[in-house]
Parts: structure tokens; C-alpha cells; sequence
């Protein structure tokens, strides 16, 4: 990894203790593995137990943890509600609080993971929050330099010296990794012999798994199959049932709704050669860096942090532009599956630079940074 994601002569001086937020309601690998990490650098990380301290955050930073920091992540979850008057109180009172946490010089960090929420519900109140975090902040991290170039325009940060590129880390210690490709098969009932794309997590919109069967549809041969596996957003029966009918009339793809079990991670990441990415809007992908952990060849769009984590040794990239771009990439995969176990080998190497104990300790100087700064 490069020393520029690095932030020399920060001060370690000051015990350190951090909110985050806002309170999440899934298990999300990546923020354990930061939590874990960051305790082990003696940072203290504090999560909101309800909903409530979620959008009423001031009395558990100042009077119950006493922080010195409270690090925002996703923005979007503040403003779930269907009335748009409960959301307008919500984005006051967290202004209100922002206010306050600089007045009381209570560092304020964001990590911008997406520029909007993905089902880009009440885009308004986010971008308005999005807007007064990034002008507050203290520190702004993004996982690439395309990420913080687009959050810079994006969000009219005009300080872009506090915005940091800290990598988003990998998932090899995640997931147990031990099943052997013949059973992976086996359990989902794949053919030994046949070349297997995989589409994994979950199906939004904007993840084009639509696109993808209808490209799919078009790539000839009776030896390779698709596997699609996760939950469809919301559990929407409609998008379900409309998935089951695009991929009826084509035995070569399986579809494997709902929830993917942590244990079971493993079987469909080693029962593939190849993951698939067909994405029209993103800017940063978890998955990505979850196929390259399981050391497995990618396809994808070049766009967003995708083209700084993945390069054309391990992965076959086309730009989202192009409308035959991912026939293109996955014909050539197609072509070239003699070479995909020495690709996804290329991406494991990659991955494994993206460690968490080096991610926990850019962040942590991120927060030394901050304090340093306020001590000048």
C-alpha cells in the first residue's frame, strides 16, 4: 500500500473515544471489523443501542460517553420515514446537534461510502444533511482518489485537505474459506465441468441484475451457468417473481433468493470461477473486495473506486457507458477461462494489501490528526 493514505506525525498522545453513527440495523462485517480493529489500537467505539439515540445523539456523546469524536457513516438511514414532516424535524434537530458538537469542539468525521442512497428515497433531506456534514466535518474519509474527487464536487467541500482516502478493507478473515469448489458445487447443483458466474448480494435496482440475465441470455454455450444469490430488496415479491420469469426460459441460470447466511458465504463464492458486477451507478463496492478475498476473477464496470481496487490483470473491466460493454467482458471471460485461476489469485494479492489492522491504523490517525489540529 502507497505511505499517501498515510498521515505523518500525528500525535497519540490523547485516549481516544468515538460515537458512531447512526445505529445499524444489519451486521455489516465492515464495521466490525473496524470497531475490532480500532480496539485494538486502545480507541474506544461507541454504537447507539436504539433508533432514538440514533437521531437524539447529543446526550450519548456528551453526558454518557463523554467522546471526542462522533463518526458518521451512512447519512441515509436518519431520513427513513414516509412523512417528509418528521424527516424536515429530524434533519433540524441533527443540525442542531452538529452545531452544538462544534461549539463544544467535539471532532465531527464522516466516512462517505455512496454519494446517495441506493433506492434513492428522500434524496432531498440526505443531500441537505450530506451538504451541512461535509461543511462541519472535521475529517472526510473516501475509499479511492475518484471517490474524494466526486465527494469534493458533489458536496462543495471547500477544505479538501480534510478529505482523506482511507481503502475500504478486505473480508478474508470474515468468512470461514474451506469448502472445496467439487462440494461448493455439489450443494448448489452446479456441473464440475462448467464455467459459473456468479451474482451475489443483495439485488437493487441499480446492481443491472436485469441487464445481466438478458446479457446473459445472449452468450451461447450449453457449458457455462450463472448463479444468482441474495435478497431482493425488500423482500419485493413483485421483483422476485419478475426475476423467476426473465430466467425461466434459460436452465443455465439459478436463482438463490433471500438472505445468505454468513456460513454459507463460502459455498457460493467457491462454487464459482468468476463474480459478476454489472452496476450501472456505484462508487464504492464491498463486494468487489468480498470476490477478490475468496481469490475469485471479477467482472465489472470501470467506475467509482472499482477501477483503483480492481486492474485488468484479475478482472476483465469495461466502462458503464458501453452499452455491449459487459457482453464484451463476459465473452472474453468466456474465451479466456483458462486464466481465471490466476486472475482471481492476482485479486486475493490485492486484497490482502487492504488488511484491517492498516485501514484501523489510517483511521485512527484521522482522529489524531483532528485533536492535534485543535491543540495548535
Amino acid at each position: 500500500m502507497k505511505s499517501e493514505y498515510s498521515i505523518e506525525n500525528a500525535s497519540n498522545e490523547k485516549k481516544i473515544k468515538a460515537v458512531f453513527l447512526p445505529k445499524f440495523v444489519y451486521e455489516n462485517p465492515y464495521i466490525s471489523q473496524l470497531i475490532n480493529n480500532l480496539k485494538e489500537l486502545d480507541i474506544k467505539l461507541v454504537l447507539p443501542s436504539s433508533s432514538s439515540s440514533t437521531t437524539f445523539f447529543l446526550p450519548l456523546v456528551i453526558f454518557h460517553e463523554k467522546a471526542n469524536f462522533v463518526h458518521f457513516h451512512w447519512l441515509h438511514p436518519f431520513f427513513l420515514d414516509k412523512n417528509k414532516f418528521v424527516n424536515i424535524a429530524k434533519l433540524i434537530i441533527i443540525i442542531i446537534q452538529l452545531v452544538i458538537l462544534k461549539i463544544i469542539n467535539i471532532k465531527i468525521i464522516w466516512t462517505i461510502h455512496n454519494l446517495k442512497n441506493h433506492e434513492n428515497k428522500n434524496l432531498i433531506f440526505e443531500r441537505i444533511c450530506s451538504i451541512v456534514v461535509a461543511e462541519l466535518s472535521d475529517a472526510i474519509i473516501t475509499h479511492c482518489r475518484v471517490a474524494k474527487e466526486e465527494a469534493i464536487k458533489e458536496f462543495f467541500i471547500r477544505n479538501k485537505n480534510k478529505v482523506f482516502v482511507i481503502p475500504h478493507g478486505n473480508y478474508i478473515d470474515s468468512y470461514e474459506n474451506k469448502i472445496e469448489k467439487s462440494l461448493a458445487r455439489k450443494r448448489l447443483g452446479l456441473k464440475d465441468s462448467n464455467l459459473v458466474f456468479l451474482f451475489f448480494g443483495a439485488i437493487r435496482p441499480y446492481k443491472g441484475v436485469f441487464e445481466l440475465i438478458d446479457t446473459f441470455n445472449q452468450i451461447h454455450g450449453e457449458k457455462i451457468e450463472l448463479v444468482i444469490a441474495g435478497r431482493v430488496h425488500n423482500d419485493s415479491k413483485e421483483m422476485t417473481e419478475l426475476l423467476k420469469e426473465k430466467i425461466a426460459n434459460d436452465q443455465r441460470i439459478k436463482f438463490f433468493p433471500g438472505f445468505i447466511p454468513t456460513d454459507e458465504v463460502e459455498i457460493y463464492m467457491n462454487a464459482c470461477d468468476a463474480a459478476i458486477f454489472p452496476y450501472r451507478d456505484i462508487l464504492t463496492s464491498g463486494a468487489v473486495l468480498l470476490a477478490m478475498s475468496f481469490g475469485r476473477a471479477c467482472i465489472a464496470p470501470c467506475k467509482g473506486c472499482i477501477g483503483e481496487v480492481l486492474d485488468n490483470v484479475g478482472a476483465f473491466l469495461y466502462e458503464v457507458d458501453d452499452d455491449n460493454g459487459l457482453m464484451k467482458a463476459i465473452q472474453s471471460a468466456v474465451e479466456r477461462q483458462h486464466e481465471l485461476p490466476l486472475m482471481g489469485r492476482h485479486n486475493l494479492q490485492l486484497a490482502q494489501k487492504y488488511n484491517w489492522k492498516y485501514i484501523a491504523e489510517m483511521t485512527a490517525d484521522v482522529y489524531r490528526y483532528c485533536l492535534k489540529s485543535s491543540q495548535e
